[in-house]
């Protein structure tokens, strides 16, 4: 029997077959912490246990080109480097990583990944490459006769690929929420297409607009469905890769183009104690605390204690600058108890000798959200 490899553990934690591509190790960890992370609902416990995994299998996965040739003719999850019961989801974002780091030096490789995908699932009884597309050579073109207008020559694009079809569409980093359009005009100068078909990688979507004034003439407005399923935030990561190609289908031909684009999550900022507890103290003692805030991308917050609270520097003098975040960076909010607000309201208390309890929430707001943390503390009446 053969020896139990010391990472097998970590390539079915994350859903692989041992050996699969470096590249794969990375798309299927962000799979399945998107999947199982606390803030999701998932454990704490596994989303640990997918880091750990993720650490320890980092230099021990295959070099893509050479995984994908040695598995060229293999089912199509070993092929993908995926157990053959994972779920299709992630069998699609580990071929889409694949896809990306083939297709500009392997494009026959490139391909075979994306027929993997496509038929993942299923057993292939006889597994054989595609066979080449054959394009037929057009018949010669006639030669007009000297003054027969009537007889032109045919033009190249009868039906073949339309002109304005970009080598590449690439929408570069995008904000959460914005608006921008990418626009695709073609022009077929010869049989313009009567069922023009369109598929985009999600979380991307289309509207196709066909010019009235020249049959032959469409626009493809490229943007990104926000609200896509495929968009589940995840403070996790900084943002949400696309990477796949635009895919056009008319009668007499077909034509793609690759297509990407970084969209970044809106920041998450929490902060450490969730409840803030500044004990007892003695009326004008010199009291202090502070919160650690962090968010998952940079922003700026601004921070708004109670009356009796302040924000404060290192030598403990007032501040109300906005508090700037770098990306998981935590930073450390300094607060220090303001005594006239405080000791105004609790002459009573203290002439009856009791003790106040001041309360209060501190505020914490950014561009995309805002979060309270309550405050509390004791302040015993002064000795008589």
């Amino acid at each position: 029997m053969p020896a139990r490899s010391p990472l097998a553990d970590h390539w079915r934690r994350l859903g692989l077959l041992e050996g699969a591509p470096e590249c794969v190790i990375e798309a299927a960890w962000r799979w399945q912490m998107a999947q199982h992370h606390p803030d999701r609902g998932g454990s704490t416990e596994v989303a640990q246990a997918i880091n750990i995994a993720r650490d320890e299998l980092k230099g021990s996965g295959a070099a893509a080109n050479e995984y994908v040739a040695k598995h060229y003719d293999a089912q199509p999850w070993l092929l993908l480097g995926v157990e053959r019961g994972a779920d299709r989801d992630l069998a699609r974002r580990v071929g889409q990583q694949l896809w990306s780091a083939l297709e500009g030096t392997h494009p026959r490789l490139a391909a075979r990944v994306t027929w993997a995908v496509e038929h993942f699932g299923e057993r292939i009884g006889a597994v054989t490459p595609p066979p080449p597309r054959v394009r037929t050579a057009p018949p010669p073109r006639p030669r007009p006769r000297p003054g027969d207008a009537s007889r032109r020559p045919v033009g190249p694009h009868l039906p073949g690929r339309p002109d304005g079809m970009p080598a590449r569409v690439d929408f570069g980093t995008l904000a959460w929420g914005d608006g921008r359009t990418h626009t695709v005009r073609l022009t077929w100068l010869g049989l313009a297409p009567h069922d023009l078909e369109v598929e985009v990688p999600p979380p991307l979507r289309y509207e196709v607009t066909r010019s009235k004034a020249l049959r032959g003439r469409v626009a493809i407005a490229l943007s990104v469905d926000w609200q896509s399923p495929e968009l589940r935030a995840n403070p996790a990561v900084a943002g949400f890769t696309v990477s796949g190609r635009v895919t056009l289908r008319w009668n007499g031909g077909d034509a793609w183009t690759p297509v990407s684009a970084v969209l970044l999550y809106p920041p998450v900022v929490t902060a450490s104690p969730l409840e803030l507890d500044l004990g007892a103290a003695a009326a004008e003692q010199d009291v202090r605390a502070s919160l650690a805030v962090i968010s998952t991308a940079a922003t700026s917050v601004r921070v708004t204690p109670p009356a009796w609270l302040a924000q404060v520097d290192g030598a403990g003098r007032e501040r109300s600058a906005p508090v700037r975040l770098a990306a998981n960076t935590p930073v450390r909010v300094a607060l220090a108890v303001r005594w006239p607000p405080l000791l105004e309201r609790a002459q009573a208390s203290f002439a009856a000798g009791r003790a106040v309890r001041p309360t209060g929430r501190i505020v914490l707001e950014w561009e995309a959200g805002t979060l309270e943390v309550p405050v509390q503390m004791v302040v015993r009446p002064p000795a008589r």
